[in-house]
């Protein structure tokens, strides 16, 4: 991870900063999110603009490093006069602020071939329609749809639905 800012208490109790890179250069500033909501973002990311007002480009989850219990924000900037968005992480500093680092999202790892069909559970011997009357899916609740009925999307006889070019 590469340090590309960092963001200090100011006066008013506010973490404000720079993060500066060959493309992204700009003041930020956090703003607490207030919510019941345990997923909910601990801070807002908010940009100073040109016209010196302030506009949201991400937001700021806590996290826990599992080996030390450290408590760290993680989370995204993105705009739309950005390429690509910036994936950030705020780790406390020595002097009570934060230093912002950045890091390149890692491409996922494929499964290896044949390794997901055994991970799958058994499936009985198919019918027609691919599902077994043991499967395990069990029988369906749905009651079934009114044989006749008029109106877009409606089983006519047969079971078939009815759209415009046919009807």
């Amino acid at each position: 991870m590469a340090n590309i800012g960092n963001l200090k208490k100011n006066s008013d109790g506010v973490f404000i900063g720079r993060i500066d890179t060959v493309a992204f250069s700009n003041v930020v500033a956090l703003r607490p999110v207030i919510s019941q909501n345990e997923a909910a973002p601990k801070y807002e990311v908010m940009a100073l603009t040109p016209a010196r007002t302030w506009a949201k480009v991400g937001a700021m989850f806590e996290q826990i490093k599992k080996s030390t219990g450290e408590v760290f924000y993680q989370g995204r900037i993105d705009d739309p006069s950005m390429a690509n968005p910036m994936d950030i992480a705020l780790w406390h500093d020595r002097e009570g602020g934060f230093a912002v680092l950045w890091s390149r999202r890692r491409p996922r790892r494929e499964i290896p071939a044949g390794q997901a069909e055994q991970d799958l559970p058994p499936v009985g011997q198919s019918s027609d329609d691919g599902i077994s009357g043991d499967s395990g899916l069990g029988d369906s609740t749905a009651p079934d749809a009114p044989q006749g009925s008029k109106g877009k999307g409606a089983a006519g006889k047969g079971g078939e639905t009815a759209d415009k070019a046919t009807a």
